[in-house]
């Protein structure tokens, strides 16, 4: 009695001192009843405060009431993840956890977090957006086991809502907000809608579709036009329960981007010297304050990228007396372009680089079998063996230069690009069992054998120079005479074998509190550095990354199961870290090396609260010190040596906290205001030692206020996001653009600016 009373008051104390990874489990999904959240973070259903993972979840509830609509969004209910996504990428972006992860924008790099959803793996496929989920898990640490490739530093495991068996229901949502309107610094129009049908009384069919506008995260000076966004999105579910033993589930998914008017960077910096003196010139020309907030460019060529996926897979699981057989089949496939782009440039007649039209293909497909005990057995096990393999492929991209030519005429230079072909083929055999040695203490083992092929084919199609020259037939007039291209081809191809593993052992001081310590040996495969077009060697990949992750941790259920509580610890030993350096080039455009930095270190802890406070009143907050170095000695993009510094992309301290209060107003009514606030210290952006690749600290705080009807059929609000305007970047990067010293170029995002609006939710 006095251990576990010494115990639940060091958590209370710990807990609600700190204040601090946001577990938003009170009204979290798939309850068994009102105090117990169900998670799958080892691939079968468990409670979540049994579970020796470092996990944040968050129900479809919460991530509605927080306008949560993209990946990139879910950094806000995740102090230890960070996100990145541009607009418009079909692939790359990237996350990080723990300080940990690949930030890059090639078809050649995979991720250090995975995106599963419905346990179907997304791999380097971008995710657009997020709609009727039902829970959201963020889990931390090397996850390789389990998951397989690219979860050296975590997995987002997503779950959507399922059909609902012999129910007929249906739902509308819209999100509504206008440029310029109540303070919103752009607009969004976010219409959503489903339909659960029963067929029969062992099958059911659920359609859900989504619709996304935005306009205003980039202008045109020139023209005055803001950027138009949009998203659709359609997903079909079907479950059918064949017979007490047989159950299917098949998904299909759809989803279709056109971006118009999107530019890649604009200007956040320019230098006082000699040499960015001509950007200041042309920024101030075009009506261009460069400044934090800036989202304007100037251009006169059009701008657009187009993205269309499609997704199927089919699951079947089939109950045996004592072990149940799963199969998961996948295929997704996406359709790239026409895309282009432009990127500012100085040339005395023309200011940018333009990238003509680019088509490309993304092809994943994934087959897993697992067999796997009981929960509650004396052995928990789950075995099982994985393939999948991705193939992409782009089409050479016009890239045109406009410099001055004879006579003052334009004269382009132009370069073909290249066409680059990638496959990645993996095959996995996996475990991992738990065994009770006593009502108390278990132990964990757990490995993952794997086997991975990389290849890459890489045409290089040369620079095409255009000359102007006369010609006097039929009558006098000039024209463009365009040399012949040198065609080079390129290839590499590099085999791995590896083996994944995780030690660990739990023990449940009492029915309210479990704490667990685990060692894990994670694996990302090698990754393709593309280079320069015209470079004449072969491309280079880089070797694997490999992660040793130490976790120690603590979980709690306090007040009678309304609060929940979770600390953790956690070192990661990251050899062959696979980062990149960016540098804007003097030719125009962008150079994105990836390269393996030899060691990183990330070490801190984490601390979360949530659960209800009092009557009507739902709390939540959640806290990391993330302390995740460059090694010694480390040379930075900029020539300085950045070692024992804080990696890019990884905040030092953050902080998240929510919470709702609801209010009973008369017989059919009940009011509610909520509020979330998320705190980041100071962003590295660029592997430099220059301040202005350095956010500075802030907070970023949103609310809502509203009514709904008791039954909660429907919901009327008004939501803000970034109510203080604080305009945080995607990426920041040095001397831009073309190699301007001092100049700075940024990327900005919907979680750049403030957004105003109002919600409408009804269901019947």
């Amino acid at each position: 009695m006095i251990r576990r009373n010494a115990i639940t008051g060091l958590m209370a104390t710990v807990s609600f001192a700190a204040i601090g990874t946001a577990v938003y489990a009170q009204d979290t999904a798939a309850p068994v009843d009102d105090n117990v959240v169900v998670v799958t973070a080892q691939k079968r259903e468990q409670k979540l405060q049994d579970v020796p993972v470092a996990i944040t979840v968050a129900s479809g509830k919460q991530l509605e009431r927080l306008q949560v609509n993209s990946i990139a969004d879910l950094q806000r209910i995740a102090p230890a993840l960070e996100m990145q996504q541009a607009s418009g990428q079909s692939v790359g972006g990237g996350g990080q956890v723990r300080g940990i992860g690949t930030q890059s924008f090639q078809s050649g790099a995979t991720g250090s977090v995975a995106v599963v959803i419905d346990q179907v793996s997304q791999g380097n496929i971008n995710t657009p957006d997020l709609f009727d989920i039902s829970r959201v898990e963020v889990l931390k640490g090397p996850q390789g086991t389990l998951f397989g490739l690219t979860t050296s530093a975590g997995v987002i495991n997503i779950t959507t809502n399922k059909p609902e068996l012999g129910r007929f229901s249906g739902r509308v949502r819209a999100e509504l907000s206008d440029y310029g309107t109540a303070g919103s610094e752009y607009g969004q129009q976010v219409i959503q809608g489903l339909i659960n049908v029963p067929l029969g009384e062992t099958a059911a069919l659920r359609v859900s579709a989504s619709r996304n506008d935005r306009q205003g995260v980039n202008r045109n000076a020139l023209t005055g036009k803001l950027d138009d966004h949009r998203t659709d999105s359609a997903r079909a579910r079907l479950l059918w329960q064949v017979n007490d033993r047989l159950t299917l589930n098949l998904i299909g998914e759809y989803a279709k981007v056109d971006d118009d008017g999107l530019d890649f960077f604009t200007i956040q910096k320019v230098a006082n010297n000699a040499e960015s003196g001509q950007v200041g010139a042309v920024l101030a020309a075009c009506g261009i304050t460069a400044e934090d907030g800036n989202r304007d460019y100037c251009s006169n060529t059009g701008i657009h990228n187009n993205f269309e996926t499609k997704t199927v897979s089919a699951q079947v699981d089939y109950e045996f007396d004592n072990v149940t057989f799963t199969s998961i089949t996948s295929s997704r496939k996406q359709d790239v372009g026409p895309n282009n782009l432009n990127i500012f440039r100085l040339d005395d007649y023309h200011p940018e680089l333009i990238l003509g039209d680019q088509f490309g293909k993304e092809d994943l497909f994934t087959q897993e079998f697992r067999l796997a005990s009981p929960t509650g057995a004396a052995l928990e096990y789950t075995v099982g063996a994985f393939f999948s393999d991705y193939k992409s492929s782009r089409t050479p991209q016009r890239f045109s230069v406009i410099v001055p030519g004879p006579v003052g005429l334009f004269r382009p230079v132009d370069n073909l690009g290249s066409a680059i072909d990638i496959e990645d083929e993996s095959y996995a055999v996996f475990g991992q069992a738990t065994w009770r040695v006593s009502d108390k203490l278990r132990l964990i083992a757990g490995a993952r054998l794997n086997h991975e092929t990389l290849s890459v084919d890489y045409v290089d199609y040369g620079s095409q120079s255009q000359h102007v020259v006369p010609v006097f037939v039929p009558t006098f007039h000039l024209t463009y005479v365009a040399d012949t291209p040198v065609i080079t081809r390129k290839s590499a191809e590099k085999s791995i074998d590896n083996v994944s593993v995780k030690l660990g052992a739990q023990y449940k001081f009492d029915s309210d509190n479990m704490g667990y310590l685990t060692v894990s040996r994670g694996y990302k495969g090698p990754q393709i550095a593309q280079g320069a077009a015209s470079d004449p060697t072969p491309p280079t990949i880089i070797r694997p990354e490999l992660p040793t992750a130490f976790e120690v941790g603590l979980k709690s259920t306090l007040a009678g199961g309304r609060v929940f509580t979770d600390l953790n610890a956690f070192y990661i030993d990251m050899k062959d870290y696979q980062g990149q350096v960016c540098v804007a080039v003097s030719t125009g455009g962008l150079n994105c090396t990836p390269t393996n930095i030899p060691q990183v270190i990330s070490k801190g802890f984490e601390a979360s609260i949530s659960g209800r406070a009092a009557e009507g009143l739902n709390l939540n907050a959640g806290v990391i010190y993330n302390s995740a170095t460059y090694p010694d000695g480390f040379v930075g993009g900029d020539g300085t040596n950045i070692g024992g510094t804080q990696l890019a992309l990884a905040p030092k301290w953050k902080l998240n906290l929510g919470g709702e209060y609801s209010h009973n107003l008369n017989s059919v009514l009940d009011g509610f205001i909520s509020f979330d606030a998320t705190f980041k210290s100071k962003i590295r952006y660029d592997a430099a030692s220059s301040p202005d690749v350095f956010y500075h600290a802030h907070w970023i705080t949103g609310g809502r206020i509203g009514i709904r009807s008791l039954n909660s059929n429907w919901t009327l609000s008004l939501y803000g996001r970034n109510l203080g305007n604080e305009h945080e970047p995607v990426l920041r990067i040095r001397n831009f653009p073309d190699g301007s010293t001092g100049s700075i170029g940024q990327m900005l995002s919907p979680q750049s600016f403030r957004q105003v609006g109002i919600s409408l939710d009804a269901r019947f």
